[in-house]
């Protein structure tokens, strides 16, 4: 007999042949017949050789051998042989159903038993089998371990071998997954235990995820919440989810972060811990990978029910309480819904459908343990899914936009600004979760940011541009973003302590940019905005409770402050929101002449692109819309030729002009006299052309001559002259000064013809200007010492409706060319000075 248990325990080339299902039978005949110890830890030893194997595991454990492993452990006196046998049952427990069938076979107590052995060995295999036991265990095997938790926790925390705590330690977190088992764990020291071992092991993601896994189970429960927030467990875990290494468990720390919703203290940990910002960077990440899928988004799966339902807070009932009876009022109710034919029958209406029968708590209050309701939630079929951030049709009598910026003939000034803001329409609808919204990845970060926005010391840190640049890119990119945050942002931009923070930050032009002009300064290039009437709608209302907050007394005294007593950054910021906040001209007048546009137009000269966008769109919101007058039609210009050619047709041309090139061009001396000056004294004075038939003229090219010889004999621009249909614009990145439009103006001006100059500045503008080619218009007529022309190009820039970011461009493009930045600047500055 010992000789067979002896072969069976051999690791060789045989042991291919012990797998059949006769070997094991015989193995557990031998551990049924025979009582020696001995023999029983042999034969344990090779069932555990061969559960090795997962085909052999399913054998034995079909075999009955369970039963008869957890008869040895009871029995048996001698360490090697429980030794043996608790190795087997280790190995055995290979997946859930194993784990659970020998649960039920009595195979954990005797394992727990063997804790208090004195024998330090065994006591190693009973910890590592406890453990791999304990792994997704059920509540009764939970239960028949929670008189050893102390006995646990001394194993986890003591200097003994590795293997010893990180088997005791492990045993603890599996058993973290049972909600009634928590407080217990928590009284007995594992949340100090955890917190420790992660701060640890935190280098070791590997080592340490399940136990950061345990500290988030461990926040379902008030009393274990009480004890990681008083030992530090917060600034853990909000360090661990600004790791990268650890962003597999991002969401789970922030769903542990969300019970803590109703916890003020801790609130005011995580929000001066900056757990806002790492929130809102989540969301715009979330809305910039999430891809639309026809028209829901496909909420996040939900794995592991069972163990979801056994991990629910034990805060609350894990079951729904029963009624007892059906009070009077509900059967008046249905006898009247029967009475009036709304229902057929009393069947026909459910027991569940009475509000009794509900949830007694508010619709709008959340539990301090969301995930108590999860069970519940996964019964719901998913029927529908966030909207889109639309708003409902309004009615005619309704304004159908906002206007950020209201006349002063508006009825509603007259109102405080808090009526106001009660009284204002709240578009997005309904205001409490629905369940697809719960299950969706984004839920637990704007929760946690929307009760930050209800506490009067933590609001105003969200108004920062980390958090309102992940919102709104949340709002304007996510294919089906929550209404949950653009009602986060009415509330902050309703909250008087939240202006400052709003002006300070450059928030104001960041919200108008992205909202209501659907760009992005930044141009990332991705996808600015998914809907952008909703989000227009959205910035007009956000625009306009601004406009109430800083036109009420606070609100004028603290940008009065702001622009008076302020660093130059506060004031810089406060001159770029003016024209956004107040809707009282004679006010933003007076701000404006204190010099916020100076303010503005300082830093141009050593900014980004992103300053120049804000810093001109203010300025644009200043000035008054350039309307630019049609192209002036020629009258009297029936004729098909032009008036140079019908004095030349006559032949008294008495005048040859030779050109640098050797191109000789005829001419009219009295018309050249009368129509130019410079000519008059070349050609009357006394100058030796005065006397000469030919007269060489230097530094034009033809392309100029030509046009401008016609201009003198009488043609005009825009004429049918052919002289002037060849003129046309550069090309982009072309300089003006090379194309022979900009050779024919620099030959207006060398001969003083400023009339024909202009004329041909306002064909510009009124024909060929554009953004493109702006900044070398620009560079041209500060060459030449057109001071019209430039003043054109500002004017242009700023009165013009162009792409926000574009014109943004452009204007970084014309200070980067502009020899005099000083000098642009005092020109724009005239120009939005002088708009009434």
């Amino acid at each position: 007999m010992r000789r067979l248990g002896f072969r069976l325990c051999r690791v060789s080339a045989r042991c291919s042949h012990m797998f059949s299902n006769c070997r094991v039978f015989i193995a557990v005949s031998i551990l049924q017949s025979v009582c020696v110890d001995s023999v029983w830890n042999r034969v344990s030893r090779a069932l555990g050789n061969l559960a090795l194997d997962l085909r052999n595991c399913v054998i034995i454990h079909r075999s009955g051998a369970i039963s008869s492993l957890i008869h040895v452990l009871r029995s048996s006196q001698d360490a090697g042989c429980l030794h043996s046998c608790l190795r087997s049952l280790r190995i055995l427990a290979d997946s859930l159903p194993h784990r659970l069938s020998i649960c039920d076979q009595g195979g954990l107590p005797p394992c727990i038993s063997l804790l208090s052995s004195t024998d330090p060995a065994l006591v190693c295999c009973a910890v590592r089998a406890v453990c791999e036991l304990s792994r997704g265990c059920s509540l009764d095997a939970a239960e028949q371990l929670s008189p050893v938790v102390p006995h646990l926790v001394v194993l986890a925390g003591d200097d003994l071998k590795a293997a010893v705590r990180q088997a005791a330690l492990g045993t603890l977190c599996n058993l973290c997954g049972q909600g009634a088992l928590r407080p217990v764990l928590g009284n007995a020291g594992t949340i100090k235990l955890l917190i420790v071992e992660a701060e640890a092991q935190r280098s070791v993601p590997s080592r340490c995820l399940h136990v950061l896994k345990a500290l988030s189970l461990c926040c379902r429960e008030a009393v274990n919440r009480l004890r990681l927030r008083e030992l530090g467990g917060l600034e853990l875990m909000l360090s661990l989810l600004r790791d990268c290494q650890y962003r597999s468990m991002h969401s789970r720390i922030t769903a542990a972060f969300l019970h803590f919703c109703h916890d003020t203290a801790a609130l005011n940990v995580l929000g001066t811990g900056g757990l806002a910002p790492l929130l809102a960077q989540r969301l715009g990440e979330l809305a910039q990978n999430t891809e639309p899928i026809g028209e829901l988004q496909k909420p996040r799966e939900v794995t592991h029910e069972e163990e979801d339902r056994a991990a629910a807070s034990f805060d609350f009932p894990p079951e729904k309480m029963k009624r007892t009876r059906e009070s009077t009022s509900e059967d008046s109710l249905r006898s009247w819904l029967v009475g009036e034919g709304i229902l057929c029958g009393l069947e026909d209406l459910a027991v569940d459908d009475f509000p009794s029968s509900m949830n007694m708590a508010a619709p709008s209050s959340f539990p301090i343990s969301p995930t108590a309701s999860s069970a519940r939630l996964q019964s719901h079929s998913i029927l529908q899914c966030n909207r889109p951030l639309e708003v409902e049709q309004r009615t005619p009598a309704s304004p159908a936009c906002i206007d950020p910026i209201p006349s002063t003939s508006s009825p509603q000034l007259g109102h405080s600004p808090i009526q106001e803001i009660l009284g204002s329409p709240w578009p997005f609808e309904p205001r409490t979760p629905l369940p697809s919204e719960c299950c969706h990845p984004e839920f637990p970060g704007l929760l946690l940011l929307s009760r930050f926005s209800q506490l009067s010391d933590l609001s105003s840190s969200l108004v920062c541009p980390q958090v309102l640049q992940g919102l709104l890119t949340y709002v304007t990119r996510h294919p089906h973003p929550s209404q949950r945050a653009a009602r986060l942002l009415q509330r902050l931009t309703c909250d008087p302590s939240c202006l400052e923070a709003f002006i300070r930050t450059g928030s104001i032009c960041n919200l108008r940019a992205r909202l209501l002009l659907c760009e992005s300064p930044e141009d990332d290039g991705l996808e600015c905005n998914r809907h952008p009437e909703g989000t227009r709608e959205l910035g007009n209302l956000l625009l306009r409770n601004l406009c109430i907050q800083a036109e009420s007394p606070f609100g004028v005294g603290a940008v009065t402050h702001m622009m008076v007593s302020g660093t130059e950054a506060d004031r810089l910021q406060c001159a770029l929101s003016l024209p956004f906040i107040y809707r009282k001209d004679s006010l933003r007048r007076q701000l404006l002449r204190d010099g916020a546009v100076r303010l503005v137009l300082e830093p141009l000269s050593s900014s980004d692109l992103v300053y120049f966008f804000h810093a001109l769109e203010c300025l644009a919101s200043l000035t008054a819309p350039q309307t630019v007058p049609e192209p002036c039609q020629h009258l009297g210009l029936s004729t098909k030729l032009c008036c140079y050619q019908q004095v030349m047709s006559k032949g008294v041309s008495d005048v040859m002009f030779v050109l640098d090139g050797g191109e000789c061009i005829e001419g009219v001396r009295k018309a050249m006299t009368e129509g130019c000056e410079v000519f008059r004294a070349m050609l009357d004075g006394n100058y030796a052309e005065s006397g000469q038939r030919q007269v060489r003229v230097c530094e034009v090219p033809s392309c100029a001559f030509v046009p401008l010889l016609h201009y003198i004999h009488g043609c005009k621009v825009g004429s049918v002259c052919p002289a002037f249909q060849d003129l046309a614009l550069p090309s982009p990145g072309q300089d003006l000064a090379q194309s022979p439009l900009g050779s024919l103006l620099a030959a207006a001006g060398r001969f003083l013809l400023s009339a024909f100059q202009r004329e041909l500045e306002v064909s510009i503008l009124q024909r060929q200007l554009s953004l493109d080619i702006l900044p070398s218009v620009y560079s041209f007529a500060e060459l030449h010492g057109s001071s019209a022309l430039r003043r054109d190009c500002c004017q242009f820039l700023l009165k013009s409706h162009h792409p926000p970011r574009k014109r943004a461009s452009s204007l970084y493009q014309l200070y980067q060319t502009a020899n005099d930045k000083q000098r642009l600047s005092c020109l724009i500055e005239d120009i939005v000075q002088d708009t009434d």
